[in-house]
């Protein structure tokens, strides 16, 4: 197979940056799907390789349009940020006619928090899960057959349990793995909202005179929430496509 000529690359490169910029805009107005792994994945292409001069015209177009304003990869990264750092990769006229938002967003520093909180904040979500698990399932269970008293434990306690045993499952491997994902905070993200909804199922019961299970599911879900929090304030955005 023949390789491609520098000018036929060099072509062949403005022109998918050329669509998935049309494809950006045609996103933002509701009539297509942006590939924003491709845009980024390109876009990190020019940042580090450089480009042909063709396509400053182009990223200085698609800064212009707006339409990456709150476009992020699954890794979180800003494609709008990426573009203003591709554009000044070139050596063309159009790296200095940059917006100055542009600029100054693409120049703004994010507090950067240290790592090591983020396997200490997945701690506590596990030992948050795990007393889920053993107040809502494990112990009413073992407090039954004490008693003898066998009988199938309510479906409430199974789904706190459910919801003990999913988060201490997903801050075990928060704590293992040492980069942390979108992934990571769209799960940590279900389960706090999966935990109020079990609050408030239970709160008429207890309410009216019933054993609770009120701080079973807060165990789990409002360390959930804190360490989504802090993932999100670390540049770590939820990814809601797979």
């Amino acid at each position: 197979m023949n390789e491609p000529e520098p000018s036929d690359f060099a072509t062949m490169q403005v022109a998918t940056l050329r669509g998935l910029a049309e494809q950006a805009l045609l996103a933002q107005q509701g009539e297509a799907t942006l590939d924003v792994e491709a845009l980024s994945a390109r876009l990190r292409e020019v940042v580090g390789r450089g480009g042909p001069p063709a396509l400053g015209e182009v990223l200085l177009g698609l800064l212009q349009s707006r339409t990456l304003t709150h476009v992020r990869d699954r890794r979180g990264q800003s494609c709008r940020k990426l573009a203003v750092e591709a554009l000044r990769s070139l050596d063309v006229p159009e790296a200095r006619e940059v917006p100055e938002e542009d600029l100054a967003f693409a120049n703004a520093r994010p507090p950067r928090l240290p790592r090591w909180l983020v396997p200490i904040a997945a701690t506590l979500t596990g030992l948050g899960g795990a007393a889920a698990l053993v107040l809502g399932l494990i112990l009413p269970v073992v407090v039954d057959f004490l008693a003898n008293r066998y009988g199938f434990p309510p479906v409430a306690n199974l789904m706190v349990g459910l919801l003990g045993s999913a988060t201490f499952w997903r801050a075990v491997k928060l704590v293992l793995n040492a980069e942390s994902q979108p992934e990571d905070v769209r799960a940590l993200m279900l389960l706090a909202a999966a935990s109020v909804v079990l609050f408030l199922l239970d709160l008429p019961y207890f309410l009216n005179g019933g054993p609770g299970l009120l701080i079973a599911p807060l165990l789990a879900g409002v360390p959930s929430a804190l360490t989504a929090l802090l993932l999100g304030a670390m540049g770590v955005r939820p990814a809601w496509r797979s």
